[in-house]
């Protein structure tokens, strides 16, 4: 992991943008620039975080407030406070220049903490300067993200084992959860869905209408997508099921999905390859299978993905607007789904590598792997 170039980077930005310090507290960020790996919640983070970092154009520190902090993976600085006013003091001595760049996500609190600080101090947010730099993954992330999407196969290969007559979608979200911790995950990267529909039920503007209390019953399909965090950077994964033997219609459309997924990524060149080509790309490959009315149902405006890494949806989009061009190091989530009101919801979710010769999926399961015998 060399965070020397991923500072120096940072610093580059700040020189070129007239930023006399950036401060971040927990998030995407601060792990990027740190190395710490601090416990924060993607969807809920609190307003005051445990940790910040600050960099000047010649030092960089971690700041901690309280005790029992982790510094394994520290690679900056790092200063241990006890309290809110402890912090206030480090900055006001640390703190240079005028001009402060804050993350989004604590910027009240930290524009509190300079104002306190530095009464004069100029404040502005910076995650849209700083969020780029983790566009293209390094080889320490590529490794990290190979784990942490093989933990995720692995857990799909033994919640399969599970599914069962009138096991419900909450049981099977929970069963999801459990068995990732236990194979060693940090925390779930979103809260597991497994969505059932039952096939030749009324239509309904909404995939989501099987109640979750209920059991599962044969001719229906689970649509699973769920990730997890390991050693700090995150998985997303998507695959279906069919309980008992599936019609034609259903099992023809989930193997036109896996098929137009891999002709996606076989048709995905570094330096060529636009972004926002990708959706056009799966969209007339289905259509020439016969099911790319199911796919606009579904996605309507062209979203087919994100990048991942120590976020779950991380900058650029794989939309319609990102004109962005493919390069090796890019990690991506591509994830098509095909709606049928009334008769399936399927969704394929692969973690896609761009290298230097193409697009690599990181996402192992089996492709072939869809109707599930109920015992």
């Amino acid at each position: 992991m060399n965070i020397g170039s991923r500072l120096e980077r940072a610093r580059a930005l700040m020189s070129e943008h007239a930023i006399d310090a950036i401060i971040c507290g927990t998030g995407p960020s601060f792990q990027y620039l740190s190395g710490i790996r601090a416990r924060w919640q993607r969807e809920h983070e609190p307003e005051t975080p445990d940790w910040l970092f600050l960099l000047t154009p010649d030092r960089a520190y971690a700041v901690h407030c309280g005790e029992n902090a982790d510094l394994a993976n520290a690679q900056v600085e790092v200063l241990q406070v006890k309290s809110y006013d402890e912090i206030q003091t480090a900055l006001g001595d640390l703190l240079v220049g005028r001009r402060i760049g804050l993350n989004d996500t604590h910027q009240q609190y930290l524009e509190t903490l300079v104002k306190s600080a530095l009464p004069d101090a100029e404040c502005t947010k910076v995650d849209s300067l700083l969020n780029p730099l983790r566009v293209i993954k390094d080889s320490d992330e590529i490794r990290l993200l190979r784990e942490a999407v093989a933990l995720t196969d692995e857990v799909m290969q033994k919640v399969a084992a599970f599914i069962r007559p009138e096991i419900t979608q909450l049981e099977l979200q929970s069963l999801i959860a459990q068995t990732g911790l236990k194979l060693g995950a940090e925390d779930v990267s979103f809260p597991p869905t497994a969505l059932f529909t039952k096939s030749g039920t009324e239509p309904s503007d909404s995939p989501f209408v099987y109640p979750k209390e209920q059991g599962l019953v044969k001719g229906s399909s689970i649509a699973f997508d769920f990730g997890f965090v390991l050693n700090g950077y995150c998985s997303d994964f998507g695959r279906s099921f069919y309980c008992g033997n599936a019609p034609p219609y259903i099992s023809g459309a989930y193997s036109a999905l896996q098929q137009s997924q891999c002709e996606l990524l076989s048709k995905m060149k570094p330096y060529e390859t636009k972004l926002n080509e990708l959706f056009g790309i799966i969209e007339e490959a289905l259509d020439r299978r016969g099911y790319g009315d199911r796919l606009r149902a579904r996605l309507p405006d062209g979203t087919l993905g994100h990048q991942i890494g120590i976020d779950l949806h991380e900058e650029p989009w794989l939309r319609n607007e990102s004109d962005i061009v493919l390069e090796p190091g890019m990690v991506m989530a591509i994830e098509p789904k095909l709606w049928f009101p009334g008769e399936y919801y399927l969704r394929v979710e692969d973690i896609v590598l761009i290298t230097e010769q193409g697009a690599e999926s990181l996402t192992r399961f089996c492709r072939d792997m869809f109707e599930l015998p109920l015992r």
